[in-house]
């Protein structure tokens, strides 16, 4: 009677999930990786950053039923993110926690941020 034994190939399953783990943590675009911006430093000082690419996180506070535009929260302020403009949109995901890369300018007099990339948990979005 023959007995087969799966530890060689759960030990090969293992590392190539580890290897692949490792690979999806270093692909996070440097964009996201830059150091964040206080939302309410935009809201008070929105000539200063207007036209500058900033980094933003904070929770999702209202979203766009087709995911074209949200709205993000960071405990200092909120303030309006399209990311239609370029041409992607996200999943339904308020509540989330969510970090953003993107252009600041102003409609109708507010500022607001023209998303490049949008991190939801382990995803990129752009």
């Amino acid at each position: 009677m023959k007995t087969r034994t799966i530890a060689g190939p759960l030990a090969v399953l293992l590392m190539a999930f580890l290897a692949v783990s490792s690979c999806q943590a270093s692909d996070i675009p440097e964009e996201l990786s830059q150091e964040e911006v206080k939302i309410s430093d935009i809201l008070a000082n929105e000539t200063a950053y207007h036209g500058k690419m900033v980094v933003v996180e904070g929770k999702i506070e209202l979203e766009c039923g087709s995911g074209c535009w949200f709205v993000l929260n960071d405990g200092t302020g909120s303030i309006y993110v399209d990311i239609l403009p370029n041409n992607f949109v996200i999943p339904q995901k308020s509540g989330e926690d969510a970090r953003v890369f993107g252009e600041v300018t102003t409609k109708n007099g507010e500022p607001q941020i023209i998303g490049k990339m949008v991190k939801i948990g382990g995803e990129v979005y752009q």
